[in-house]
């Protein structure tokens, strides 16, 4: 443990109950290593909550609840017996919890999220005209090379070419060129005030960037569609740990 982490811990658990220090605060500001470690604190303890770890820790706390409910002694000595439990109860919850942490850090990763969550986009027909191109009936094949070269080969392109061809060049890895068509739905939605594939390019667009281990670029978006109740892809992200998403992007700084 660094020295500073000491201090970080008492200001963590002061700022808890509105008791921060200022000066802490400042020397987090200004001091890189600090707010690092300050920044790693947080991040342990999201995981904790994560883990779901409140039984364990509520079972330590029962335990010492029910040793302040024994009889009482001298207030010297109740002193030091409360001071001697709560080093106790600190230090089981060190225990508990430090192994959450480490194990959720080292097992959180932008691929591992990208591979829980992406699924294979199914066309619904209902939004062309009834009878299938040559393009959907190769996506409904899951032919992507296929796909990508009926998207290459037409001299017209509209949104759903695009985001198709973008989902068979996501399933080929080819995350770099997805990421363009799907950026290509969302320009041409913005020139023409249509919303034509609209949630489909943000959820994938999002997912390609997790692909690829850009987190930065993925968050805004799936925050976006998690705040945005009506968006076809809200309840998939709703699901998603936010708190995998920060442990991620910030392993990708490191």
């Amino acid at each position: 443990m660094s020295d500073n982490q000491t201090p970080l811990i008492d200001h963590f658990d002061n700022s808890l109950h509105g008791k921060g220090s200022p000066e802490m605060e400042q020397r987090i500001s200004n001091d890189p290593a600090i707010a690092e470690e300050w920044h790693t604190i947080n991040l342990a303890v999201d995981a904790v909550r994560n883990a779901g770890l409140y039984e364990q820790v509520g079972a330590v706390k029962s335990i010492w609840l029910a040793q302040q409910a024994a009889p009482a002694t001298p207030k010297g000595a109740a002193i030091r017996s409360l001071y001697r439990n709560t080093l106790r109860v600190a230090a089981c919850i060190v225990i508990l919890t430090g192994g959450a942490a480490i194990f959720k850090y080292t097992t959180t990763s932008s691929a591992g999220i990208y591979e829980k969550y992406y699924s294979t986009y199914t066309l619904n027909t209902s939004r062309g005209t009834g009878t299938q191109s040559a393009i959907e009936e190769a996506y409904n094949k899951k032919s992507w090379t296929e796909v990508v070269n009926l998207f290459n080969a037409a001299k017209e392109k509209n949104n759903q070419s695009y985001f198709l061809a973008g989902i068979a060049d996501l399933e080929l890895k080819k995350y770099d060129v997805a990421i363009d068509k799907f950026q290509q739905v969302i320009a041409a939605n913005v020139q023409s005030g249509s919303d034509y594939f609209q949630d489909e390019a943000e959820f994938y667009l999002a997912m390609s960037w997790l692909g690829r281990n850009d987190v930065n670029e993925a968050i805004p978006l799936l925050e976006k569609i998690r705040d945005n109740k009506s968006h076809l892809f809200h309840d998939i992200v709703a699901k998603m740990s936010f708190t995998d998403l920060r442990i991620a992007q910030y392993k990708s700084h490191k």
